[in-house]
């Protein structure tokens, strides 16, 4: 088994089982691609793609349990270079954040700029996820930082750093009559929300808090994009339920907001990263900008402590 079997085996599943394709990626012809994974498989003594004549259609079970250790193996190879190359203080190098999108355009707005201009050399690359995506992302490396909300189950091997906190807001048309009196969640339960998945804390805040007080609520909707959600409740879809940070009473003259944090507590943002990793310099500053109170020691103790609990 080789690391150009592994690398190969990894670019064909993540070009659609493409042959072609992940030989213009590799800059091999598409016999050797071929050949590569043949001999994958030959040393493993496992078939790991399902073949039908010259097509290759899918991940056989015990490809899809290889792909994962497959790509953290070359995640690993990555880290070496990045030993050699951050003690050699070569001026290059790339980082890759896996966040969602309300962290990418609303927490990270200032961040990502601030950040590239003092890192010129490094190569910026922002992907946006749902928290697990994230984590996965991050696990099997390709993505160096994971920025969000704790998904429903984090892997053993993914460390998550507490980062910051925010508050949040429910969103409305203007004239909507939930905003004339308190807000408690029997009166909320009371009109179609417009909530995040269960794949974000929020989403599964919100029906616990809902659940806890014995209440039903009328879910509209299940979104992930926040400016859809804005979107929907502005046309009166329904009330959503947001980060404080996505709402401004300047831009967004169609809604009004309340807080509602006497009914929901804030949500914990985390800094997700593989445990093991080895962190380049302009990693651990970026973290750093992020949340000025995570310094490198801070970072390194988090890293070899438990697995963070959701917050």
């Amino acid at each position: 088994m080789k690391l150009q079997q592994i690398r190969a085996f990894c670019v064909v599943v993540d070009e659609a089982m493409s042959i072609s394709r992940a030989a213009r990626v590799l800059c091999m012809t598409q016999p050797a691609v071929s050949k590569q994974i043949k001999q994958l498989e030959d040393s493993l003594g496992a078939t790991l793609l399902v073949r039908s004549k010259s097509r290759l259609l899918g991940l056989t079970d015990v490809g899809e349990d290889v792909l994962r250790s497959a790509r953290a193996m070359l995640a690993a190879a990555q880290d070496i270079g990045l030993i050699v190359s951050d003690h050699q203080q070569r001026a290059q190098g790339r980082l890759v954040i896996a966040t969602t999108h309300t962290h990418a355009r609303y927490a990270l707005q200032d961040i990502i700029p601030s950040f590239a201009r003092r890192h010129p050399e490094i190569a910026l690359n922002i992907v946006q996820a749902n928290p697990s995506e994230i984590a996965d992302l991050v696990l099997t490396g390709q993505a160096d930082l994971g920025i969000s909300t704790l998904p429903p189950a984090l892997p053993p091997s993914v460390v998550a750093i507490p980062c910051y906190t925010f508050k949040h807001v429910l969103i409305g048309p203007p004239d909507h009559a939930v905003f004339n009196g308190p807000i408690t969640l029997e009166t909320m339960a009371a009109y179609p929300l417009i909530t995040y998945s269960e794949q974000h804390a929020i989403g599964r805040r919100l029906i616990q808090a809902f659940d806890d007080a014995g209440l039903a609520p009328k879910i509209a909707v299940r979104g992930t994009d926040v400016e859809v959600m804005k979107y929907y409740a502005s046309i009166g879809l329904g009330l959503a339920v947001i980060p404080v940070i996505a709402y401004s009473s300047d831009l967004d003259r169609n809604l009004a907001a309340a807080p509602i944090d006497h009914l929901f507590p804030t949500s914990t943002v985390y800094v997700v990263a593989r445990r093991g990793a080895y962190w380049p310099r302009h990693q651990y500053d970026f973290v750093e900008t992020v949340a000025p109170g995570l310094t490198r020691d801070k970072v390194d103790d988090a890293m070899s402590g438990a697995i963070a609990v959701e917050g």
